[in-house]
C-alpha cells in the first residue's frame, strides 16, 4: 500500500495567525511499508514564532470566544474594551466613595458604636433592595424594547448613586446621612437590575453562532481581569488618599493652619479624582452602547429603518388628500402604479441603523404615540361616530386620532407580529401626514390605510429576515391590552 499524506488544521484559529507564521496545522506522512509515521508543522516559521505566539494565543483562548473574530458580531472587541474601561472606573470610584460611606455610617466617630454602624449599614441596604423591587416592577416591561437605553441608564444611575455616597458625610446629621446613603443604595440596585436585564440581550446580539454559553463564560473571565486590575489600582489609590489624610488637621496636635489646608487639599483631590473617573465612565458607556447595532426591531430602530418608506408614503398621501392645494395631484390608478417593491428595497439593514439615544430615551417618557393603550383612554374626547369609523378601518388594530391631535393605537385579539409592525408604521405615517396640513381625520385614516394595504401586499417578515433583522419577536412597545369587536354590537378588552 502506498504512503499517504494527511493535513490537520485548527478550524477556529484566525487566518491572521497563518500570515504571521504561527502554527495553524500539521502535515502527517504515513508509510505502511516501513511502518513509519512522521509529522511537521505547515508553517515554515512556526517553530521560531511559537514562543512569541503562545502568550497571545493564551490571552485569546482565555478572554475571547472560541473562533474569534468569526464567531461574534461586528464591534465585539471594541464594545468589550469600552465596557472594561467603565468597569475599572467604577471600581476605582468605589474605593473613593466607600470611605465617604463609612464616615457617614459612623466609622471614626468616638461616640458611634459598632452596633449603630451595623444598623445603619443594614437599613441602607434594605432601603436599596426595596427601591430595586419597585423599579423592577415599573420598568421590567420596557427592558426588551429599550436595551441600549437601559444599559446606558444603568451606568448613569450608578454614577448618581456613587455621587450621593460622596455627599452623605455632608448631609448634616446621622439621620440625613442615612437617608442619602439609602437613596444611593437604591440607585445602585436599580443599576444592577437594568444592567442584568440588558446583559442577556447584548450577549445574544454578539453570539451569531449560538455560542451564548461561551460568550457568557468569556465575559466572566473578562470581568475577573477587570476586577483584578481595579483592585490593584484601588489599593494604590487608597494608599495615596490615606497618605493625604494622615497629613490632615484631624491628626494634628494641636491643629494648625497648614494641617487644615492639607485636609482641604486631600478632599479636593478626592473629588477631582472621582469627577474625572465619572466623566471617563459616562464617556466609555456612551461610546460602547453607541457601537451596538442590534438586530431586533423596536420603535426607534423601526423609524430609522423605514424612514424612506414612510417619507415616500407621506408624500403620496398628501397628494391624494390635497388635490386642490398641491398642483401635482395623483389619482387612485397612479397610487396603484407605485413600485412598492423598489420602495421596500430601501428598508435599511441593522448594520446601517444607528438610532439616536437621546431621541429614544426621550420617547420612553414622552412617546407621542399611545401604543397598546386601553380603549377608554384611546377614545377620550371622541364622538361615537368617530370611534366606530376607527374600529371599522382595520380588523387587526384600531388607530384613534383625538381632536387634540394625539394618535393612540390598540391591537385586536389575534394580532400577529406583522400586524404589530403595520400598526406602528401606520401610526407613524398618520403623524407625518398630520404635520403637513389640516386634513380631515377620517380622510387621513382612509388614505393612509390604503397606502399600508399596498405596502404590506409585498412586505413580509421574511423580507426583513433576509435583511438580517431578527423577526422572531418584535419589541415595538405594544402593551398587553387587546380589543375584540363582535359584529359591531359590543367591544371586549382583554
Amino acid at each position: 500500500m502506498p504512503s499517504i499524506h494527511v493535513c490537520e488544521y485548527d478550524s477556529e484559529l484566525p487566518k491572521v495567525h497563518v500570515r504571521e507564521g504561527f502554527v495553524s496545522g500539521f502535515e502527517y506522512s504515513i508509510d505502511s511499508s516501513s511502518d513509519f509515521i512522521a509529522y511537521s508543522a505547515l508553517c515554515n516559521r512556526a517553530l521560531y514564532h511559537d514562543f512569541f505566539a503562545a502568550p497571545k494565543r493564551l490571552f485569546i483562548d482565555l478572554f475571547l470566544p472560541i473562533g474569534y473574530p468569526a464567531s461574534v458580531g461586528d464591534g465585539y472587541l471594541r464594545y468589550q474594551i469600552y465596557d472594561s474601561l467603565q468597569g475599572i472606573c467604577s471600581y476605582l470610584r468605589g474605593v473613593v466613595s466607600t470611605s465617604a460611606v463609612l464616615t457617614a455610617a459612623g466609622v471614626g466617630d468616638a461616640e458611634a458604636t459598632a452596633m449603630s454602624a451595623a444598623m445603619t449599614w443594614a437599613m441602607r441596604d434594605g432601603m436599596g433592595m426595596m427601591g430595586g423591587l419597585l423599579f423592577s416592577y415599573f420598568a421590567s416591561s420596557h427592558f426588551d424594547s429599550a436595551v441600549k437605553e437601559y444599559r446606558l441608564f444603568a451606568d448613569v444611575i450608578n454614577d448618581v448613586g456613587l455621587t450621593l455616597d460622596m455627599l452623605a458625610p455632608f448631609a448634616g446629621g446621622r439621620d440625613r446621612a442615612l437617608f442619602v446613603a439609602s437613596l444611593a443604595s437604591a440607585f445602585k440596585v436599580m443599576c444592577g437590575v437594568s444592567a442584568g436585564a440588558t446583559k442577556g440581550s447584548i450577549t445574544h446580539h454578539f453570539a451569531i453562532r449560538g455560542n451564548m454559553a461561551d460568550l457568557t463564560a468569556k465575559e466572566s473571565t473578562q470581568e475577573t481581569l477587570v476586577s483584578l486590575l481595579g483592585m490593584i489600582g484601588g489599593l494604590l489609590l487608597a494608599r495615596y488618599l490615606h497618605r493625604l489624610e494622615n497629613q490632615s488637621c484631624i491628626q494634628s496636635t494641636p491643629p494648625t493652619v497648614e494641617s487644615c489646608q492639607t485636609s482641604k487639599t486631600a478632599a479636593y483631590i478626592s473629588w477631582a479624582i472621582f469627577l474625572f473617573l465619572t466623566i471617563v465612565h459616562v464617556w466609555a458607556n456612551y461610546r460602547g452602547v453607541e457601537l451596538l447595532r442590534l438586530r431586533t426591531l423596536n420603535r426607534e430602530r423601526t423609524e430609522v429603518a423605514f424612514r424612506e418608506l414612510i417619507e415616500k408614503c407621506m408624500m403620496l398621501c398628501i397628494k391624494s388628500l390635497a388635490k386642490d392645494k398641491i398642483a401635482a395631484s395623483i389619482s387612485q390608478n397612479e397610487v396603484q402604479e407605485i413600485d412598492y417593491k423598489t420602495l421596500i428595497s430601501q428598508i435599511l439593514p441593522p448594520e446601517q441603523v444607528s438610532e439616536s439615544l437621546h431621541a429614544s430615551a426621550w420617547k420612553l417618557f414622552f412617546p407621542g404615540i399611545g401604543l397598546g393603550v386601553q380603549l377608554r383612554d384611546a377614545i377620550q374626547h371622541m364622538t361615537a361616530a368617530q370611534v366606530i369609523d376607527c374600529l371599522k378601518m382595520n380588523e387587526k388594530y384600531a388607530i384613534f386620532i383625538s381632536p387634540r391631535g394625539k394618535v393612540n393605537l390598540t391591537l385586536s385579539v389575534g394580532a400577529a407580529e406583522i400586524d404589530e409592525l403595520r400598526s406602528l408604521l401606520h401610526a407613524l405615517l398618520i403623524i407625518r401626514v398630520l404635520k403637513q396640513g389640516n386634513f380631515d381625520d377620517k380622510d387621513v385614516l382612509s388614505v393612509t390605510n390604503k397606502c399600508m394595504d399596498a405596502v404590506f401586499e409585498h412586505l413580509r417578515l421574511e423580507t426583513l429576515s433576509d435583511l438580517r433583522w431578527d423577526c422572531r419577536r418584535l419589541h415595538l412597545g405594544h402593551g398587553s391590552w387587546r380589543i375584540e369587536v363582535n359584529n359591531g354590537k359590543h367591544i371586549k378588552m382583554s
